[in-house]
């Protein structure tokens, strides 16, 4: 499956280079994009609102209930949760507080663990966190067998030094993730350039993909996210 993206900042869709917030382009509403995604009956948006990582807020979007949403970005406690859920969010998207504050995640976990997905950002296969601004010592495949044992199913793979840049993401970037598909459903996220650049990974792989700058670009077409 084909994921769009859609990072919001002060009400307007976005794309960073690189998660860096100083370095931000602009592309139009974020609700005329989420109105044109629901005339289309797109299956899934991801959503990141960024004022909540970089900001520390809050906020949280009206909805229709007819589209699947994922949504991430500062989600750091049990209550938030509860509230998104009300909201009609379908699924929750956690990094930082994996790290922060283990034991408010657990707690998470014991009421929503089929509606986490977790975000594993990362720089040369260092986990990043604080709106990517942190690097921790520590490397995929170990926080990978804590997920693991932790009965986590859907992982969310962004390789920073992508992300944004239409780079293209090759075949041997993601070799370490072979083996350990078999165990989770594997997302890719962060420097897809086009349609081409997703068949030539499926040849090798079966991840799904989360598309955000290609799009607003038209290097991907439309139909391929329905």
């Amino acid at each position: 499956m084909i994921i769009s993206s859609i990072d919001i900042y002060n009400n307007k869709v976005v794309r960073l280079y690189k998660g860096k917030i100083n370095n931000i382009e602009y592309f139009g509403y974020f609700y005329e994009y989420f109105d044109f995604y629901l005339k289309l009956n797109l299956k899934k948006i991801h959503i990141v609102i960024l004022e909540n990582i970089f900001k520390k807020k809050f906020l949280k979007l009206k909805i229709n209930k007819n589209i699947k949403i994922q949504i991430g970005g500062g989600i750091d406690n049990l209550e938030k949760i509860h509230i998104l859920y009300k909201n009609n969010y379908s699924k929750f998207v956690l990094g930082s507080i994996l790290f922060k504050n283990k034991k408010e995640f657990k707690k998470i976990l014991s009421y929503y663990n089929k509606k986490i997905i977790i975000s594993l950002d990362c720089y040369k296969k260092k986990i990043t966190i604080n709106g990517w601004n942190d690097i921790l010592n520590i490397n995929f495949n170990k926080i990978f067998l804590y997920l693991f044992d932790l009965n986590i199913k859907n992982i969310i793979y962004t390789n920073i030094e992508k992300d944004g840049t239409l780079k293209g993401i090759y075949n041997e970037e993601l070799l370490f993730l072979k083996k350990k598909a078999k165990l989770c459903n594997f997302t890719i996220s962060g420097g897809i350039n086009n349609i081409e650049n997703i068949n030539n990974l499926n040849l090798f792989y079966k991840f799904n993909f989360i598309v955000g700058i290609s799009i607003y670009k038209f290097l991907i077409k439309l139909k391929y996210l329905l």
